[in-house]
């Protein structure tokens, strides 16, 4: 499976995309619905993704920037301990 992938990238992923949007499109095929229920779910449905999003964004915000500056204080470390022993 992960051959046959890795040899159709591009027809796995347009079919990917394609299987998103006919996910997306089955409701409104639906009998009896109308276009303000559709638009109401897609809305409440974005709406979760974005908070669900900012709040994982802000959980992982600190412990990315303590990481983030450790990596930063080894890198300038190692500048500055090359600078004083090669001199």
């Amino acid at each position: 499976m992960k051959m046959f992938i890795s040899k159709h990238k591009k027809v796995a992923s347009m079919l990917m995309a394609l299987c998103v949007m006919m996910s997306l499109a089955i409701p409104a095929f639906a009998e009896g619905t109308g276009t303000g229920g559709i638009n109401t779910a897609v809305t409440t449905a974005l709406g979760t993704v974005q908070s669900d999003a900012l709040s994982l964004i802000a959980s992982v915000l600190p412990y990315a920037l303590a990481i983030m500056g450790a990596i930063i204080v080894v890198m300038v470390g190692i500048r500055v301990f090359k600078r004083v022993a090669g001199r």
